[in-house]
């Protein structure tokens, strides 16, 4: 936790943490200016538009942390003086918002370096800067005399004549504060301080163990028999694999299956030994559950703390903290979500389980009632082939990674007003100089992109691409924002560019053929630019409020809207173009796509709302339902008439789900389905006037992408569709609701 995520209500979208709000305004600290020149010495918060990647080490990282708390506890000190008469909102919220600006960036770099190039030396010097940020974090909820100035600030009557967007951020302040335990006796305060720094270690420990499991597990194939069913694409990868790793050659080819999604998950579906299969879920199953990798004991040190420091702040659970001021309103009213999506979709699910039971039966011949876990996404292909005579992996050689990022860019180009210029990228050795006009990556593959307004021309951001996997690299897609840019200076003016960087683990190219993506690596992409052109379209009066700095509850929603342009004609004609002849995709093909997307759809729902229910649990009734007792069984038993019949369990997901445990998600997975319900309801509007209407995502853009967390969620989405949400548009569109 950082200092300005105790003070600002909402943050960056799948980080976990809290990014830049630099505010280029008046503050009254009398040093800013010299310490804005002071950061030249300090590479991980030079005021300049891109990053020193190649400068950015571990310990410099180290240093910079240090330098930065010193320059916040200052400027600390000189609000913490304000007197009542001289207080301004400059002097007293923005200052207070612009203390550890340096801090907060830094904090950002690392995390987002640790995430992309992963080192011994990172984890070392992260893990050397808990306790020194744990202190920080509890100095400025301790500091009794800071507190007093912001809740006199709060109380005067100038508050009120300020424009409704600070209004809404003095009150975010001072509810942060109290829910900060701001107003906690001193004892209090030491306790809370101490289980937040216990908690920051074990998260952190957590994080290292999902990695390093992950890592540790692999199969080498030298029997390409056992490999049957497997694409050549697939078969070409994982043997380059193996020879990558001095495992293969030529004169006795082997093959390589890693947990990264993109090897194991394509295997467990295509894959025809059952053998290989259980094999590979036997690994997947090792992640954070073996030996000195087994998570359990850290989850359950983690749900204690979290219970105890909810109860300290004077909640009835860690799920009412955490979503009190978020559209769900607390922990009960996200647990009533769950649970009524849950009861309306169970009959369907229970007659899908047994389409799939039945369909299992006749393909083995002999009467099946359990499903071997290694067999649900086997089986499941094969049904949906013989559903839909459609095989998903008839779309890949229409996805060509450089066709499928292009015509994306012109969906959101022509729906947005935004244009997108690739800049000049060097990635440097330490020592070496940037060439001019180029533009710094961390990695040879990074690519960068330059986002402007069409009519205006206005530089909007700056972002990032690293699409494919390496060893140094977390699994899954993400966008973290790095910078948001400080609003302009007069009203009307442009903002500087925001700054932000989309990470994923796509489908790489091979030794025949370029990189051709899976409809899962369009969906993801398409996900993850939707967060993307959240950050970058961000035009609000304070920076604080820029971009996914929402409820967590509404931060899903762009990034889900736009998944719908992969599954429509309108949207796959932008890019779909077979690699070899440029011939457009089929339309019979794209019909078949379209037919399969609700396939099963309550077992699809049902598996996202287990992970929200179990997340739920944990942090609602872990003294009631899991202290004491052996996660695997209770995770299983508590899901049991949600899920498939399996044979056997899984370790709980909870091991490594490092979403709701080190990420942001923690007692907030239920967000996913909710925004999904959002965003299910604000696509019949696209569906009603258009998929391509420019005016309609002309005010997608204006009404949510632009206003980010300057008005309340509700608010946001009211102004684009004109009423309230419908509950129930995402199982309509799943075809379970009338």
């Amino acid at each position: 936790m950082t200092t300005k995520t105790i003070l600002i209500t909402a943050m960056c979208a799948l980080s976990g943490l809290n990014m830049l709000q630099a505010e280029e305004t008046a503050v009254a600290v009398a040093d800013k200016q010299a310490v804005v020149l002071n950061a030249t010495q300090h590479p991980f918060y030079q005021d300049k538009p891109y990053p020193a990647w190649s400068q950015m080490t571990a310990e410099q990282g180290l240093a910079d942390v240090r330098a930065a708390i010193a320059l916040a506890r200052e400027r600390i000190a000189a609000i913490s003086r304000t007197q009542p008469h001289e207080a301004t909102f400059e002097n007293t919220f923005l200052a207070l918002n612009l203390a550890s600006d340096e801090l907060s960036q830094t904090q950002g770099y690392l995390y987002h370096l640790s995430a992309v190039m992963d080192n011994e030396e990172l984890r070392t010097v992260q893990e050397q800067l808990i306790p020194e940020l744990s202190e920080f974090d509890a100095e400025v909820t301790a500091n009794s005399q800071l507190w007093a100035v912001i809740k006199s600030a709060a109380a005067q009557p100038w508050v009120k004549e300020l424009s409704p967007a600070k209004q809404r951020f003095v009150q975010q302040t001072v509810d942060s504060f109290v829910d900060g335990g701001a107003d906690l006796p001193a004892e209090k305060k030491a306790r809370k301080a101490e289980i937040e720094e216990e908690l920051t270690k074990l998260t952190h420990q957590f994080a290292k163990n999902v990695l390093d499991s992950t890592n540790a597990w692999s199969l080498l194939i030298v029997n390409e028999n056992e490999l049957a069913g497997m694409s050549e694409d697939w078969m070409t990868k994982a043997r380059t694999e193996a020879e990558a790793r001095g495992l293969s050659n030529g004169d006795k080819p082997c093959w390589l299956v890693t947990l990264d999604y993109e090897s194991i998950g394509t295997l467990m579906r295509d894959c025809e030994v059952e053998l290989t299969r259980r094999i590979c879920w036997e690994g997947q199953s090792t992640v954070g559950a073996v030996g000195e990798w087994d998570n359990e004991p850290i989850v359950a040190r983690v749900m204690e703390l979290r219970s105890e420091l909810a109860e300290l702040l004077g909640f009835e659970s860690f799920a009412d903290l955490t979503t009190h001021r978020r559209m769900v309103g607390g922990g009960k009213n996200a647990m009533e979500f769950i649970d009524s999506m849950a009861e309306k979709v169970l009959p369907a699910f229970r007659e899908e389980v047994q389409q799939v039971l039945d369909f299992a039966s006749k393909l083995e011949g002999q009467n099946i009632m359990f499903i071997d876990p290694w067999d649900r996404r086997h089986y499941l292909k094969k049904m949906s082939e013989k559903l839909y005579n459609f095989n998903s992996e008839e779309l890949r050689p229409y996805h060509r990674a450089e066709s499928v990022i292009a015509g994306m860019f012109s969906i959101y180009s022509h729906l947005l007003g935004v244009s997108y210029t690739e800049l000049p990228a060097a990635c440097l050795q330490p020592g070496e100089t940037c060439p001019e006009g180029s533009v710094e990556v961390w990695h040879p593959e990074v690519k960068v992109y330059k986002v402007s307004d069409t009519k205006t021309g206005a530089h909007l951001g700056t972002f990032y691409m690293d699409l494919y996997p390496r060893a140094s690299k977390r699994a899954g897609a993400w966008v973290m924002p790095l910078r948001y840019g400080a609003a302009g200076k007069e009203p009307g003016t442009p903002h500087e560019p925001h700054l932000a960087a989309l990470v994923g683990n796509l489908t790489t190219a091979t030794e025949n053929k370029p990189a051709l993506y899976s409809h899962y690596d369009v969906e993801t992409l398409f996900h993850e630019f939707g967060h993307m052109m959240h950050a970058m379209l961000g035009d609000t009066e304070l920076q604080a409020h820029s971009g996914t700095s929402v409820a967590w509850d509404f931060v899903e929603l762009p990034s889900q809207l736009f998944e719908n342009w992969t599954w429509y004609p309108e949207g796959i004609s932008q890019y779909a173009r077979h690699y070899e002849t440029g011939e457009p995709m089929p339309a019979e093909l794209m019909e078949k796509l379209q037919k399969s997307r609700y396939f099963l759809p309550a077992m699809d729902t049902m598996g996202q709302l287990c992970i929200g229910k179990l997340d739920m649990e944990m942090h609602v009734n872990y003294d009631e339902k899991f202290k004491g007792r052996p996660l695997d069984q209770v995770s299983a038993s508590l899901l049991e008439q949600w899920t498939i019949p399996y044979s056997r369990s899984a370790p709980s997901m909870m091991r490594h789900l490092t979403h709701c445990i080190n990420g942001g998600y923690a007692a907030g997975y239920y967000s996913y389905k909710w925004a999904e319900v959002l965003s299910a309801d604000a696509f019949t509007r696209f569906k009603r006037e258009g998929m391509l209407n420019a005016a309609t995502g002309a005010d997608f853009r204006n009404y949510v992408l632009s206003k980010g967390d300057s008005k309340s969620a509700a608010e946001v989405y009211r102004d684009f569709m004109g009423r309230d949400p419908n509950p129930d548009a995402l199982l309509q569109a799943q075809g379970l609701m009338k």
